[in-house]
C-alpha cells in the first residue's frame, strides 16, 4: 500500500497495555476473534459473545508503510489482526481512501468524455454508484461514538453497496474486452480502459474492507465475516480475468502483434505485477483467524 506522507496525520491504534487478561489468554489460545475493535469469543472456545471492546490510543505516523511496520512489531496481537486494524484505521481515519476514490472518479469522468459507447457509460455509472456508497460508509465510520445512531442508515446501505460492488466486479472482464478490441481504440483509449480496470482492482479491497468495518460497527459481525468471504471470492474471479488479459497481451507482445501499444503495456505490466503480489490487499480481504461463536437461539 503506497500513500503520500501528507495524507497521514493521526490515527487511533490498539492500546496493548489496556487489553484484559481474559482477552490476552483467549488470543494466546486462538479463542478470540477481533472485528472493528471488538473482541468476540471464537467458535470452539466454549463461550459466546463479546470478550472486550478494544481500547485505542492516538498515534502519529508519517506513512502507510510505517504504520504497517509498527503493526507487525506488536507483541500481544497476532500480526495479521494487528495489521488489519492499522489498515482499517488508514482507510477510515485518513485521506488515503478518499484520495483513491477521487482519482478513480476523475478517470471515470475522462473516459466518459473520450468514449461514448453505451456499454461504457453503463459501466461507468455503476462504478460511480459504488464509489458513492463507499464514501458514505467511510463517513459513517469516522466517529465510533455514533455507532448506535448510524444503524438505520447503515443497514440499507450495506445491502445496496454489496449489490453495486458485485456489479462492478462483474464488469472487469467486460471492460477489459473493450481493450482487446484494438481496432476500435486509440492508444490513449487503450491506456485509459486498462488503467481504469487496474484502479478498480486496487480500490475494491479497500471498498470491501470498508463494508466489512461498517457491518462490524453496527453489531453485525457474522455479516461482516460473510462480506469478506464472499467479496474475496468475487475479487479473485475479477483478478483472474485481469491475469488472463495480461497474459494474452504479453503473448501478443512476444509475437510482435501488439503494435504501438507495446510501450503502454510495459507500463501497465509493471503496475499489474505489484497489484497481483499485494500483501495488503490479501490482508484486507482476509478474515481474522477463527470465526465468531454463534449465539444460541431459543
Amino acid at each position: 500500500m503506497q500513500a503520500a506522507a501528507e495524507l497521514i496525520q493521526k490515527i487511533w491504534v490498539i492500546d496493548e497495555a489496556a487489553l484484559s487478561k481474559t482477552l490476552l489468554d483467549a488470543m494466546a489460545q486462538g479463542k478470540a476473534v477481533i472485528h472493528d475493535g471488538v473482541a468476540y469469543w471464537a467458535t470452539g472456545s466454549g463461550n459466546t459473545g463479546i470478550i472486550q471492546h478494544i481500547p485505542f490510543k492516538e498515534t502519529v505516523i508519517k506513512s502507510a508503510e510505517e504504520a504497517i511496520k509498527a503493526a507487525q512489531m506488536t507483541t500481544v496481537m497476532a500480526t495479521a489482526a494487528s495489521t488489519c486494524v492499522i489498515l482499517g484505521a488508514l482507510i477510515i481515519q485518513t485521506k488515503y481512501l478518499a484520495a483513491k476514490l477521487d482519482k478513480i472518479q476523475n478517470t471515470v469522468d475522462e473516459i466518459a468524455k473520450e468514449l461514448h459507447s453505451q456499454n461504457i457509460v453503463y459501466y461507468m455509472d455503476k462504478i460511480t454508484d459504488y464509489i458513492g456508497g463507499i464514501e458514505v460508509a467511510r463517513t459513517l465510520l469516522q466517529d465510533r461514538s455514533l455507532a448506535h445512531e448510524i444503524k438505520e442508515i447503515a443497514y440499507p446501505l450495506l445491502g445496496s453497496t454489496a449489490a453495486k460492488r458485485n456489479h462492478a466486479l462483474s464488469f472487469i472482464d467486460n471492460i477489459l474486452s473493450f481493450a482487446r478490441s484494438s481496432n476500435e481504440f486509440t492508444n490513449k483509449h487503450y491506456e485509459l480502459i486498462v488503467n481504469f480496470a487496474h484502479m478498480m482492482l486496487e480500490i475494491m479491497p479497500l471498498g470491501m474492507h470498508t463494508e466489512y468495518l461498517l457491518a462490524s460497527r453496527v453489531g453485525k459481525p457474522q455479516l461482516a465475516e460473510q462480506i469478506l468471504t464472499d467479496g474475496a471470492e468475487r475479487y479473485q474471479s475479477a483478478m483472474n480475468a485481469y491475469k488472463v488479459f495480461l497474459n494474452e497481451q504479453h503473448r501478443s507482445l512476444v509475437r510482435g502483434t501488439l503494435g504501438n501499444k507495446a510501450e503502454i503495456f510495459h507500463r501497465i505490466e509493471h503496475k499489474a505485477e505489484q497489484l497481483i503480489k499485494s500483501e495488503e490487499n490479501h490482508l484486507l480481504l482476509s478474515l481474522p483467524s477463527g470465526r465468531i461463536a454463534a449465539l444460541e437461539r431459543i
